[in-house]
């Protein structure tokens, strides 16, 4: 059966009559929306179909959908809809929803549906964004058999970088590092360039039969323009008011002297009142 992502070629059968179960291979990303198809019903309406949910790796086996409904105890009800030809579709996608799905019409498996995400991570600070700076970048696919690692021995999956030209980025460019965690798990390091700013890379996940099933993008915009950029923190309060500060400094500069002045005033009064008021003690002192 050829394995096309999201699509199932379904043979001419007489009704009622029903071949091998199907095998559909879904690829998406997360934080999207997927559509797990359930082919070859032989009944009107969803009345009579299950949906079931298994994840490999710490095992989980559960019932998304018993009769055409949504099981409320699942914790993707809120993000679960059966579709009106009886499709499973899941919104808002998480690592944790990648995995294996079955849907069975009156308790009879009808289609296999292998759900494998996407997901780019950025391992940079902000402040790496500018000519000079050296950003990470880690492509993860979550499969549905052992999500998140891919195990040794499998050669199903491969994860690649591409340019924005579309061409592969290989280990042993000067610019780049390539660092393969597994097969599913690459990390990126790109010494950044100033032609660098607003340029995509796409992670993309290739499999058997050289399969392009999904691509994820993100964009380098540079924080700072400058490789090397001046950021010396300036006092609150400087010698010079300029045009270009907020109101509430140039406020602080006009009245900042003028409070120092009233202060001094009053200050330099009430020394002046002490030493009169001393002067005619004194002066007292002297008549008695």
């Amino acid at each position: 059966m050829t394995e096309t992502p999201g699509v199932t070629l379904l043979p001419v059968l007489p009704p009622g009559v029903r071949s091998v179960k199907d095998s559909v291979f879904v690829y998406s990303r997360i934080g999207d929306v997927a559509l797990l198809p359930c082919t070859k019903l032989t009944s009107a309406g969803c009345s009579s179909i299950t949906w079931t949910f298994f994840r490999g790796g710490r095992v989980r086996y559960t019932e998304e959908v018993t009769g055409g409904r949504v099981n409320l105890d699942s914790d993707k009800s809120n993000r679960t809809a059966v579709a009106s030809n009886c499709s499973l579709v899941l919104s808002d996608l998480t690592m944790e929803d990648a995995g294996s799905y079955v849907c069975l019409e009156n308790k009879e498996a009808v289609t296999d549906v292998y759900l494998s995400l996407l997901s780019v991570s950025l391992g940079s600070p902000i402040t790496e964004l500018r000519p000079g700076g050296n950003l990470f970048l880690t492509c993860i696919l979550f499969t549905y058999y052992d999500a998140g690692s891919c195990k040794p021995y499998s050669n199903v999956f491969r994860v690649n970088w591409l340019d924005e030209d579309g061409k592969q980025l290989h280990k042993d460019d000067r610019r780049y590092k390539l660092t393969e965690n597994t097969r599913c798990n690459v990390t990126l390091r790109i010494k950044l360039q100033a032609e660098d700013n607003d340029r995509k890379w796409s992670c993309q996940v290739d499999t058997t039969k050289n399969n392009k099933v999904t691509f994820l993008n993100f964009r380098s915009s540079f924080l700072f323009q400058n490789a090397h950029t001046d950021q010396t923190v300036k006092p609150l309060v400087t010698e010079e008011c300029r045009a270009e500060l907020p109101i509430s400094r140039i406020v602080l500069c006009a009245v900042l002297p003028l409070m120092v002045c009233i202060v001094g005033f009053f200050t330099w009064k009430s020394e002046h009142k002490r030493a009169k008021t001393s002067a005619a003690v004194i002066e007292l002192q002297d008549v008695y």
